[in-house]
């Protein structure tokens, strides 16, 4: 399966405020950060225009259920050869802010500076926090009070680790998103990814990648 990711408004009856709550099935592997450990590492380093993370786990749970099984038996003589298996383990979290959608942006300027503050976002998370998110897309920028955030952290990478780490692509609809695995893919939402990201499977996902996809963002928005 992909990450199946959904989110809702949630009311914080300690706190008395709406909060966003997210449920995912985040990639299981020792090279893959959790998006909650992501939010972690960017808040310590004081980064920009990133919503603050509340809470957040893994659903532990006795049964085997909240973690997917079928790389158990990718290997198995009766299992058909498939190298894009990943495992999988359900993920939750809650964010203080609930955003409206890029595309309900009230003018061109507020969709220029939303993409620009997410670009900030992106510049302390690479230069102050070493991570590199990935993943710019349409779907991952927020407006809160005029202002743009950079969300959805599950596809980040610590950019001390070598080489490609994620194995999950995004297809991007405003009705659906579906999730495709690749072993060698790293990287994003098909519709945003760099032509070179697109042209070579194998190549490196970089920070110039995430640059590129920042315009198609602009100019996906705004046509």
């Amino acid at each position: 399966i992909g990450r199946w990711t959904r989110t809702c408004p949630a009311f914080d009856k300690a706190n008395n405020r709406v909060v966003m709550f997210k449920d995912s099935w985040r990639v299981t592997m020792k090279d893959v950060l959790p998006e909650g450990e992501a939010y972690k590492l960017l808040k310590s380093h004081n980064v920009r225009n990133v919503a603050e993370c509340i809470a957040f786990h893994d659903v532990i749970h006795p049964i085997p259920q909240q973690n997917t099984q079928t790389v158990k038996f990718a290997s198995a003589e009766w299992a058909c050869s498939n190298k894009a298996v990943t495992p999988h383990t359900l993920h939750r979290l809650v964010l203080h802010l609930v955003g409206e959608k890029l595309i309900d942006f009230k003018s061109s300027h507020q969709l220029v500076q939303s993409v620009h503050d997410a670009l900030l976002a992106h510049q302390d998370a690479y230069e102050k926090a070493k991570l590199l998110h990935r993943d710019l897309s349409v779907g991952n920028i927020v407006i809160f009070r005029g202002q743009g955030f950079l969300i959805d952290w599950d596809l980040a990478k610590l950019v001390t680790i070598e080489g490609p780490r994620q194995t999950t692509r995004t297809v991007h609809s405003l009705h659906a998103q579906i999730r495709r695995t690749d072993f060698f893919a790293t990287k994003g939402t098909w519709q945003f990814m760099s032509a070179h990201l697109v042209k070579n499977i194998r190549a490196v996902h970089a920070v110039e990648d995430d640059l590129e996809s920042s315009l198609y963002v602009v100019l996906w928005t705004a046509l």
